[in-house]
């Protein structure tokens, strides 16, 4: 299985996870390749929903499962107690039973004894009736050792019953233990399957997108997409803005939210909002994303510079100023800057994604959703813009 990245804008860093999906995103030249891309994730949407149902019912039965477990560690809990409490009694009656035998067994000792039966004989009025109370005295004993007997039996059983319920309650807890674990896991699946269907469905919006853009521009089923983009070229990468501090670098980065290592997939700019953002070189725009819950607005620019394919990104855009399409250049506005008080959650806006406001410049090698379609493949194609368009710390003019 192939593993497919799941992206995440959080605090102006782009994180990812691995995922399986089974997907191979090959390149798309025509329309009519372009559609099959559509119609496999499509199916891949279709089996994701279906393991998501999958998983969400192995939770549902592990739940069931613990709370069965819970309820029979309770009623065993109160079976101890109900013997415990068995036990106690037995032992007092076992106790006052012992004295009732010590003296029939004074008693039956004595029995023997002539003078006893001298005894008897003053006291019977015939010697049957002598022999009749020996008899019921010996009798009387046996029943009383016998009923000592049982009363030991039961509180020995008693005492077995409580360990056999006390390593049954061991085992139930055990038996929660790992289900609760299996919950977890299978928590942490279903979060990466939600992921991964938000995923394919955006993936799914993006190439219907690519397709409606296409058609727009007039590319025909079997068309070659490049001749049909027909991107201009250019020499060199200019800045995004005429001024600005980088403020957070590509690569692995410790989150300013979570404090965690976290992989960042572009250069953070310092900057104003509603500052102009440029094209950082000819181009043609070929996506745009409104309103992202996680990157805001964003516009992404495809580019030939020096016979190379590039594709531009530029997120927390307080405003988008391009169309679909648009041939732009260097000195064209592509949108106005924002991550700040007019965008951020945090100020009541729609980006939860942005601690400030600021420029997030992505830059990937290729032209994505026309060379290549997914989060991952988009991931594994970014390079570094500091060092592709040689920003400095800081500039004043581009």
């Amino acid at each position: 299985m192939k593993n497919k990245i799941i992206l995440f804008i959080l605090s102006s860093a782009v994180f990812f996870i691995p995922l399986s999906n089974g997907i191979v995103y090959a390149k798309a030249n025509t329309l009519a390749e372009l559609r099959g891309e559509l119609s496999s994730l499509k199916k891949q949407q279709q089996q994701n929903k279906e393991k998501q149902n999958l998983t969400k019912s192995q939770i549902n039965s592990a739940k069931n499962n613990i709370e069965s477990n819970q309820n029979q560690i309770q009623t065993n809990q109160q079976k101890v107690i109900a013997a415990t409490n068995e036990s106690a009694q037995l032992e007092q009656e076992i106790s006052s039973g012992k004295e009732k035998l010590e003296k029939l067994v004074k008693t039956y000792q004595i029995s023997k004894n002539e003078n006893v039966y001298l005894k008897y004989v003053f006291d019977a009025t015939s010697y049957e009736d002598l022999v009749y109370r020996y008899a019921i005295i010996e009798q009387v004993m046996n029943y009383q050792e016998e009923q000592i007997g049982e009363w030991k039996d039961k509180i020995a059983y008693n005492a077995q019953l409580k360990k056999d319920l006390e390593a049954k309650e061991k085992e139930l807890q055990q038996q929660i233990g790992s289900l609760n674990q299996s919950i977890d896991k299978l928590g942490s699946q279903l979060s990466e399957l939600n992921d991964m269907t938000q995923d394919i469905e955006a993936e799914i919006k993006s190439i219907q997108s690519s397709i409606d853009f296409y058609v727009s521009i007039g590319c025909k089923e079997n068309d070659n997409l490049d001749v049909c983009l027909s991107v201009s070229g250019d020499k060199i990468f200019r800045k995004p803005l005429t001024k600005g501090t980088i403020t957070s670098s590509f690569g692995y980065r410790i989150h300013p939210i979570t404090k965690k290592k976290k992989f960042h997939s572009g250069t953070d700019i310092g900057v104003a909002e509603g500052t102009k953002v440029y094209s950082i070189a000819n181009g043609t725009v070929s996506k745009l994303v409104k309103k992202s819950k996680c990157g805001g607005n964003m516009v992404y620019v495809q580019h030939i510079v020096n016979g190379k394919k590039y594709t531009s990104t530029y997120m927390h855009l307080w405003k988008i100023n391009a169309k679909l399409g648009q041939k732009v250049d260097s000195n064209t506005v592509v949108g106005l800057s924002g991550g700040g008080k007019h965008t951020a959650s945090k100020y009541g806006g729609y980006d939860t994604c942005t601690t400030g406001a600021h420029l997030h410049l992505s830059l990937a090698t290729g032209w994505y959703e026309k060379d290549y379609f997914s989060y991952s493949s988009w991931l594994s194609h970014l390079i570094n813009p500091k060092d592709t368009l040689k920003l400095p710390k800081s500039w004043s003019s581009r």
